[in-house]
């Protein structure tokens, strides 16, 4: 009864002072959180004794911070349970957090994994950054006149993830050799992991420690959800919803039809991501026979990620002579490429019908899935056709190999074969074609996409017939729809030859021009394939080429799908239409 009353007396002499509390725990929690992620940062690319002392005292002191904030915040509230109820997730990380704090006053710290610890307060850490950051917009909202321009937005995200991929790629414990890697290679491989490409200066498997294959997954991770989703997803986070900006970007971006929809994708883009990835990396790990030396839970996490983001990096070579592995990376970069739209209409249709029913998807979907088997049909019965003295093995493994091939040369970058070898220039000349077109609209891929595709030829095969409307089964397709398709067709194209011009001129030690086309439309298309070693043959202008296709491949077709999300402005007047002569 005491101690009631006096939590009662408590609660009544702050509570007027709750919000100022609010807001100075929120900033002090930020200040905190970003000391405490960038020792560990700091110490996990440098390991030295000094950053590992002033790490566990970062620690423990913002781990005694946020518990005394908790404390106190569950008085401000008239109903403690209530208030965990309602944070539980933060309940949760206290409750570890206090765990740690008793562990370290009352057990030998060093018995225990560090780099494990580091890592859970590491997440810790982030989670309270988002949470002190959301408090502080809430309270001091940004100007409402002021709008962020979605391509601004898009472009910086993507520039500051490459910024801090190349500041972590060059700290000394990132490299197996514990020597710092260039700034050009770090600039290098940081573009090519953050826009899922796959095209690398550095052998990721022997250059880089297994930290740096951390710090690889990690921009492929964010790069291939695409970045601008974990940024509108922290506007929809810090403003309980977001407003009707912010949803816009989501439903463009996603090909959603409502702003609501978009809303509610955004949320099942993680979902799907983290449950997908699992998964994989669960198969991966059982079906996969690993060396005993190797750590085969990280190996499966590595691949599975990289497979599903539609990336193309490898630490290992076990695919190269595994059917099941090729399989399971085969399904992990097709359900990458067909887009999250058409994963989430997929989920919601067999939910809703127990079963999957094909005229009740949504016209996207059926799109996207067509055009996907129908090109890596075509691929792989290419490759199967032309290139099958290459493939070594029984007939099942041609096959396996030939849709191994065909599905990740439309999007991902994973080889088991030198690509130098093919016998025929129409091999290489198809898997451009493939490359070209792409993933499907919302993926990890890249491309000019399934759906701008398919359009085009619905189009000209409706002007072949004669026919004004251009329609795809029961549907009708707006004209704005066919004119968005042709330009970025012709975008892609510009920028590809332009690329490959430049690379021709700056690349005269690299004799045969089909190569260099090969590497450009790869890198456009955040392909990452490339043939022979005609990457690492590049002179640094030529790197430099394929660094900016990389950027633009990656935010290019999405740039001009924002720009043509403008408001258009319409003329009050008309000009008598011309007469040319076409053909």
């Amino acid at each position: 009864m005491l101690l009631r009353k006096i939590l009662r007396k408590i609660k009544l002499k702050v509570y007027d002072q709750k919000n100022i509390f609010s807001e100075i725990s929120a900033k002090y929690s930020l200040i905190f959180s970003i000391l405490v992620l960038s020792i560990i940062t700091i110490n996990f690319g440098f390991n030295k004794l000094l950053f590992k002392e002033l790490n566990n005292s970062f620690i423990l002191i913002s781990s005694v911070f946020y518990c005394f904030i908790f404390f106190f915040k569950s008085i401000l509230y008239i109903n403690v349970l209530s208030f965990i109820k309602k944070n539980i997730l933060l309940f949760l990380i206290i409750l570890f957090v206090l765990l740690d704090i008793i562990r370290i006053f009352f057990y030998d710290l060093s018995l225990y994994n560090q780099d494990y610890r580091n890592l859970f307060f590491l997440f810790i850490n982030f989670y309270f950054f988002f949470r002190s950051l959301k408090v502080i917009i809430k309270q001091k909202p940004l100007n409402n006149n002021k709008q962020v321009s979605p391509i601004k937005l898009l472009i910086l995200s993507f520039a500051t993830l490459i910024s801090i991929g190349t500041i972590l790629l060059m700290m000394p414990e990132i490299s197996s050799k514990n020597n710092s890697i260039s700034f050009f290679d770090a600039l290098f491989t940081s573009i090519s992991a953050s826009c899922v490409t796959g095209l690398t200066v550095l052998d990721t498997a022997s250059a880089l420690s297994e930290k740096g294959h951390m710090i690889i997954m990690g921009l492929i991770q964010l790069g291939g959800i695409n970045i601008i989703v974990f940024a509108t997803f922290f506007a929809l986070f810090s403003r309980a919803g977001g407003g009707i900006k912010q949803q816009q970007i989501i439903s463009e971006n996603f090909n959603s039809k409502t702003l609501l929809s978009g809303k509610s994708l955004l949320k099942k883009v993680l979902i799907f991501s983290i449950l997908i990835e699992i998964g994989g990396a669960l198969l991966i790990l059982s079906l996969t026979n690993f060396d005993s030396n190797e750590n085969k839970i990280f190996d499966s996490l590595f691949h599975s990620v990289s497979a599903f983001n539609n990336a193309g990096f490898t630490i290992s070579n076990y695919f190269e002579n595994s059917i099941n592995l090729k399989l399971i990376l085969s399904t992990l970069i097709f359900l990458g490429a067909i887009g999250f739209p058409t994963l989430s209409d997929l989920s919601k249709n067999i939910s809703v019908y127990k079963k999957l029913k094909w005229t009740k998807l949504h016209l996207t979907t059926r799109i996207s899935l067509v055009t996907s088997f129908s090109l890596i049909l075509f691929g792989a019965i290419t490759f199967i056709i032309f290139e099958a003295n290459i493939s070594k093995g029984s007939s099942i493994e041609k096959i396996v190999d030939g849709i191994f091939h065909s599905t990740s040369t439309r999007t991902a970058g994973f080889n088991s074969i030198d690509f130098s070898d093919f016998s025929n220039y129409a091999t290489l000349l198809i898997f451009i074609f493939l490359m070209f077109i792409g993933a499907s609209p919302g993926s990890t891929g890249g491309g000019i996409k399934t759906n701008t595709f398919t359009l085009m030829f619905y189009s000209a095969l409706a002007t072949i017939r004669g026919k004004k409307n251009i329609e795809i089964g029961t549907r009708s397709i707006s004209q704005s729809l066919i004119h968005k398709s042709y330009v970025i067709f012709l975008f892609s194209l510009l920028i590809v030859f332009f690329g490959w011009t430049l690379l021709l001129i700056s690349e005269k030690n690299i004799i045969d021009p089909i190569n260099l086309l090969f590497e450009q439309v790869s890198a456009f298309s955040t392909v990452g394939l490339s043939v022979g070693e005609t990457t690492n043959n590049l002179s640094f202008s030529g790197k430099i080429i394929i660094m900016i296709t990389m950027f633009l491949g990656r935010i290019g077709t999405l740039l001009m799908a924002f720009s043509l999300m403008q408001k258009k402005q319409k003329a009050n007047y008309q000009f008598p239409e011309a007469h040319l002569m076409v053909g």
